[in-house]
C-alpha cells in the first residue's frame, strides 16, 4: 500500500523561499568582496548569516531581499506549452464576456444607495427615498430600517419579494456565466439583509429588481441590480490586445515588510499590509509593483496602471490575478489576462486604484482594452 503523500504547508514554502533569498543574498555578498571591504559575515553559508542576523534582532528578509535584488538578473522563466497558453487566454476572454453578460453581472446595477440611520423607502413612485424603475416595480416595495449595524427590510403589505442568496458580484474574473437559479426561493416580509457566508449575501428579488447590502467601513448601501438593463443592449464583448507571449511575463517575489495607502474611486483610501513586491524586466528595463495581501495567500490580486491607462485601457487601472511564488522565488505574471475593474461597466462600484508606486512607466500592450459605448 502507497504510503500518504506529504504535502508541504504555505508556511513551509515561505520558510524555504526566505531560505532561499539568504543564499542569495550570500551569494550576492561573496561576489561583490563585502567581506574583504572590512564587513564581516558569519557562518559559511546565507543561511547561517540568516541565523545569526535573526539572533541579533535584525529584520532578516527585507535586508536580504535589498541586496539579492541589486546584483540579479531576471529569474529563469517558468516555461509554457505556445498553444496552451493562446487557449488559455482565449477561454479566459470568453469567460469574462459570458460573465458580464449573464444576470445580476456588473452591466446590471442601477444604483449604490448608502443607507442613513432609521427608515428609507424603495418603490418606483417619486416620494420614495430610492426611486426604482416605473414599470418595473410596485409605488411603494418596503422599506429599508437601519439600526447601527443591523439592516432589515420590511416589504409592504401584498406586494411579493422573495430572498435567496447571491455570490455573483464576488466570483473571480473569468468565472463565467452564473444564472440565479430562483425557483426556491421563499417570499419574505421582514429580513435582515447582510452576509451569507463568505463571499456571499443575501439578495432579496421584486421582478428583474434586486439588492443586496455592502459595507464600507462604518457605512453600509444597497447595491440595486435590474436584469432588464439597457446597459445589456449596449455591451457587444470586450475588446482586447491580441495574445502575446511576450507579456506573460516571469517575475521574482522579493519580500519586504511595507505598509501602502489603497485609494479608491469614492475618494477616500485604507491602508494595507504589502508583503513583497514583484519584480521583472521589460525590454531590459526592470520594473516593480507591490503585492498587497497575507503573504500565506495561494492567490493575489494586483492593481496597477501603465503608459495606456487613460488612452487605450481604462484610466483607473486594470487588475491581474496571480499564483503565490514557487520555491525559487518565481511568479508567473501574465498581463493577457489582465482586466477591467467594475468600474467600467457601471457608475455604481466601489473599486480600488493603483497605489503610488504601482504605476508603470511602461506600455502593457495586453489584456483589455477600456469599453467605448
Amino acid at each position: 500500500m502507497r504510503a500518504p503523500r506529504r504535502t508541504r504547508s504555505r508556511r513551509y514554502v515561505a520558510v524555504q523561499r526566505d531560505r532561499s533569498w539568504a543564499t542569495k543574498a550570500w551569494e550576492c555578498l561573496t561576489r561583490a568582496a563585502i567581506p574583504d571591504a572590512g564587513f564581516r559575515v558569519p557562518g559559511s553559508r546565507g543561511g547561517e548569516w540568516a541565523r545569526h542576523a535573526s539572533a541579533a534582532g535584525m529584520s532578516v528578509v527585507p535586508a536580504l531581499a535589498l541586496i539579492a535584488s541589486a546584483c540579479t538578473n531576471p529569474p529563469e522563466p517558468v516555461p509554457v506549452d505556445p498553444r496552451v497558453h493562446e487557449a488559455t487566454v482565449a477561454g479566459f476572454h470568453a469567460a469574462r464576456e459570458d460573465e458580464l453578460d449573464a444576470p445580476d453581472s456588473w452591466l446590471s446595477l442601477i444604483a449604490l444607495h448608502w443607507l442613513p440611520e432609521g427608515e428609507t423607502t424603495l418603490g418606483s413612485d417619486e416620494t420614495n427615498d430610492l426611486v426604482l424603475p416605473e414599470g418595473k416595480a410596485a409605488p411603494r416595495v418596503g422599506r429599508i430600517v437601519r439600526t447601527g449595524d443591523e439592516v432589515r427590510f420590511v416589504a409592504e403589505p401584498g406586494v411579493v419579494v422573495t430572498s435567496g442568496i447571491d455570490s455573483t458580484l464576488s466570483l473571480p474574473a473569468g468565472t463565467g456565466a452564473i444564472h440565479p437559479d430562483v425557483s426556491g426561493d421563499p417570499h419574505i416580509t421582514d429580513e435582515a439583509l447582510g452576509s451569507a457566508g463568505s463571499g456571499k449575501s443575501i439578495v432579496h428579488r421584486h421582478g428583474s429588481i434586486n439588492w443586496i447590502l455592502v459595507g464600507r467601513g462604518d457605512e453600509y448601501a444597497l447595491r440595486v441590480r435590474d436584469n432588464e438593463s439597457p446597459n445589456y443592449a449596449g455591451f457587444d464583448g470586450i475588446d482586447r490586445y491580441p495574445t502575446s507571449p511576450d507579456w506573460r511575463i516571469t517575475a521574482r517575489w522579493v519580500p519586504h515588510e511595507k505598509t501602502v495607502l489603497v485609494p479608491n474611486v469614492l475618494g477616500t483610501s485604507s491602508e494595507s499590509e504589502s508583503p513583497a513586491h514583484l519584480e521583472f524586466w521589460v525590454d531590459g528595463e526592470r520594473h516593480t509593483l507591490d503585492v498587497t495581501g497575507s503573504p500565506d495567500a495561494d492567490r493575489f490580486m494586483m492593481v496597477f496602471a501603465d503608459r495606456t491607462s487613460g488612452s487605450s485601457t481604462y484610466g483607473g487601472g486594470r487588475y491581474v490575478w496571480f499564483d503565490a511564488p514557487d520555491e525559487e522565488g518565481r511568479v508567473v505574471l501574465d498581463f493577457n489576462l489582465a482586466y477591467n475593474p467594475p468600474c467600467v461597466w457601471t457608475g455604481y462600484a466601489t473599486c480600488p486604484l493603483p497605489t503610488r508606486d504601482n504605476r508603470l512607466a511602461v506600455a502593457v500592450e495586453a489584456g483589455e482594452k477600456d469599453w467605448v459605448h
